[in-house]
């Protein structure tokens, strides 16, 4: 089972007593009841198609120097120090 991560979430109190209700009914926990749901939601809206991928993006990451600060010093290290 992949790992979960805990979360919050704010119900009104009428539809939390009726998940405890479900719940109970259903000998399952809380947990489960509202993971089946949110699994049964997302199954059931169409996923937007996957993307094409683009050749650009099989750059990124080829030019790393090991410099820590390059993004927010880039100007010293392609220009040099201000005179």
């Amino acid at each position: 089972m992949p790992a979960t991560i805990a979360t919050n979430i704010r119900l009104p109190e009428e539809l939390l007593k009726a998940l405890k209700y479900r719940a109970i009914e259903e000998k399952k926990s809380v947990n489960q009841i509202i993971r089946e749901a949110i699994e049964m939601s997302l199954a059931a809206t169409p996923q937007p198609e996957e993307r094409e991928t683009d050749p650009f993006e099989d750059m990124i990451g080829i030019a790393r120097s090991g410099i820590k600060d390059a993004s927010s010093k880039h100007d010293r290290y392609l220009y040099g120090a201000k005179r």
